[in-house]
């Protein structure tokens, strides 16, 4: 039986139908792609899947064991709960059968009890069934892929930003048990190893999907069938999305074609029976107008929505936008984030900065845009430089104002028509003008963002993740207006196909090994965009050539560094025999033979929590050492 299954269902709004005729099933080896415009129904669709909105018309049944993990755009979570204690609580029946293994260890080691061994053992097989004593690697695999370390593991929820909560849900759905998994654009705050780590995950586990994406080539990597939204109706192409795109592109050729032949034939039939009706060939032309009447109505086909932006810049820069030498980046000297750099741009670039989340992409943009200064070496700025800078959280836009009053404000002595034609550009049009920002979906105000810096007419534009909830049609739309913008782009994005599509130069954060330490530097790399994505999420390689040479502030005695080495191996070495130790006692936990001595379950559970609590202290001393070494190892 299918898991859920739509049958000519049909939902309107004041009188409106968004949807209609709806006609899909999802399987369980589905693997789906549902794309379309922003406001095609999209949402709508899956919130009737689920059963959250009930159809106008026609039916959806689904499953009754179907177990649904569903992945929304705006998830709330409790943000006074860990992190660790939200992703455990995605498997309750694994953190039940740990608390009554407990329960029962403690009864076995007051008296021996055959009934509670009994249960005891048949506890620990479930656990086995399950997969408990395997789970917490699991969780610690897809938090860290997810860019999550160990330290974050007990930091409160609320501590988070809102993309790394959107993670948090990530992974709290790839953990838990499921029949369906519905992702609503679950690469929006991914970056490109996150983003390839989560297409390999979802390939390799033989659990069906629907996601909602506007990335083509995660859709291409992971969907055997696309569902396609437009106009509240519903087409199912097999296989990804390239294959999509080709066979819309063959039937709109198509459809074009059909209908150009039938209106020649139309005109031609009836350019005869005006030509010979009352002739003597009134006969035939009476014929022909019958033909006509029968003749099935062929419509035109509907032309998709073309949006042009259309950018310009109001004067050139200088050749030299920006340079740096020998620069070190970092929020302060505790936190460095690259070093060595050396990298410029000049006027006409298109570069792309490319690295993990976290690792200072937007810290460079501050110092671009004179926000923050450099911990160590030399930036310069450009002449005539006319900046707009493109913020992912749209942060510039007062959400009190209309759609209207936000461009307005800045043109306030332009008539009402040029402000309506001007957004009318960015796919505002009726009522759409009069929405108070607040109250925009993200691609509304993505777009609206967009239109109020292309009227500042930059010769400049730093852009940091300007796809993110922008449909493909205004992907496509933004990616040819700056191909023909005659300035100077430089932007941050994760989204692999508009990365190769635009950028002609690279600035790559990339891993380096400094004295046992790793760190990075930005470096200038030019050609393929895939050459560039995989030298930045390589592994990193110790270095076979010397470091650039860099300003010497003092000199530090060799033994010390000696020394402090000495002292990280040592206490490395110390962590390793803790870490071992504590596998060892997780493997006789797991072991049900052990449990048939109840002071060394006890004893072992002591241990372990001791071993747990040793563990994380020794970490944060080599830390604190390692921090220490690189800061010496630096300055020397």
């Amino acid at each position: 039986m299918s898991l859920i299954q739509c049958i000519d269902i049909g939902i309107e709004f004041s009188g409106t139908y968004i949807l209609q005729g709806i006609n899909c099933t999802i399987e369980h080896n589905s693997r789906i792609g549902l794309i379309g415009p922003n406001g095609s129904g999209k949402s709508t669709l899956i919130r009737m899947m689920l059963g959250e909105l009930r159809p106008t018309e026609g039916q959806v049944i689904k499953a009754r064991s179907c177990r649904v993990a569903y992945l929304a755009q705006n998830a709330t979570l409790n943000p006074n709960i860990s992190l660790l204690q939200y992703i455990e609580s995605a498997r309750e029946d694994i953190r039940d059968l740990v608390h009554r293994m407990n329960e029962l260890s403690g009864s076995l080691a007051q008296k021996g009890d055959a009934k509670v061994h009994a249960e005891l053992d048949a506890v620990i097989e479930k656990m086995h069934e399950c997969g408990a004593f395997e789970h917490e690697n699991e969780i610690k695999y897809v938090l860290e892929s997810l860019g999550f370390t160990l330290r974050d593991w007990t930091k409160r929820i609320g501590d988070f930003s809102g993309g790394e909560q959107t993670r948090i849900c990530l992974a709290y759905l790839l953990l838990a048990q499921f029949d369906l998994l519905i992702l609503d654009e679950p690469t929006n705050h991914l970056d490109i190893s996150m983003t390839r780590w989560l297409e390999r995950y979802l390939s390799s586990h033989e659990r069906p999907y629907l996601v909602v994406s506007h990335d083509r080539v995660f859709l291409d990597n992971v969907c055997r069938s696309i569902y396609y939204l437009e106009r509240g109706k519903l087409s199912i192409t097999k296989g990804n999305y390239s294959s999509w795109y080709e066979a819309r592109q063959i039937e709109q050729k198509s459809l074009a074609r059909q209908y150009e032949r039938r209106q020649k034939f139309v005109a031609e039939t009836q350019d005869f029976i005006r030509r010979n009706i009352g002739s003597q060939k009134t006969a035939q032309a009476k014929s022909r107008i019958k033909m006509l009447e029968k003749l099935e109505v062929v419509d035109a086909p509907k032309r998709e929505r073309h949006v042009q932006l259309r950018m310009a810049s109001a004067e050139r820069s200088g050749n030299d936008v920006f340079a740096f030498e020998n620069a070190t980046i970092g929020i302060d000297q505790d936190l460095i984030l690259a070093r060595e750099i050396n990298i410029d741009a000049h006027w006409q670039d298109r570069i792309a900065l490319i690295g993990a989340n976290g690792c200072g992409k937007s810290t460079l943009l501050r110092i671009l845009l004179g926000k923050h200064g450099l911990m160590a070496g030399r930036f310069k700025s450009g002449a005539s430089l006319k900046i707009a800078y493109y913020d992912q959280h749209q942060n510039a836009l007062d959400e009190s104002k209309t759609v209207m009053e936000t461009l307005w404000s800045i043109v306030p002595e332009e008539p009402r028509g040029y402000v309506l034609s001007w957004l009318a550009r960015f796919a505002f049009t009726g009522d759409d003008v009069d929405k108070r920002v607040g109250v925009l979906s993200g691609g509304e105000k993505s777009r609206l963002y967009l239109s109020v810096l292309i009227h500042q007419r930059p010769n400049l534009l730093i852009l940091d993740e300007p796809t993110n909830h922008l449909d493909i049609l205004m992907h496509d739309a933004l990616l040819e207006a700056l191909d023909a913008f005659d300035g100077t782009i430089i932007f941050v994005s994760h989204d692999r196909h508009f990365i190769s599509s635009l950028a002609d130069k690279f600035w790559v954060f990339r891993k380096l090994e400094r004295s046992g330490k790793i760190y990075t530097t930005i470096q200038d790399c030019e050609g393929p965009a895939e050459h560039a994505i995989e030298l930045t999420f390589a592994e990193p390689e110790l270095s076979k050539t010397a470091p650039p040479p860099r300003e010497r502030r003092k000199r530090i005695n060799p033994w010390h560094l000696e020394q402090l080495h000495k002292e990280i191996e040592d206490k490395q070495t110390e962590l390793s025999l803790l870490e071992e130790r504590r596998e060892e006692i997780h493997r006789l936990l797991a072991d049900s033979a052990t449990y048939n001595d109840s002071l060394r379950i006890k004893g072992l559970n002591e241990e372990d929590k001791t071993l747990q609590s040793a563990i994380g202290q020794k970490n944060g001393e080599i830390s604190r050492l390692e921090d220490k070494y690189l800061e010496l190892a630096c300055d020397d």
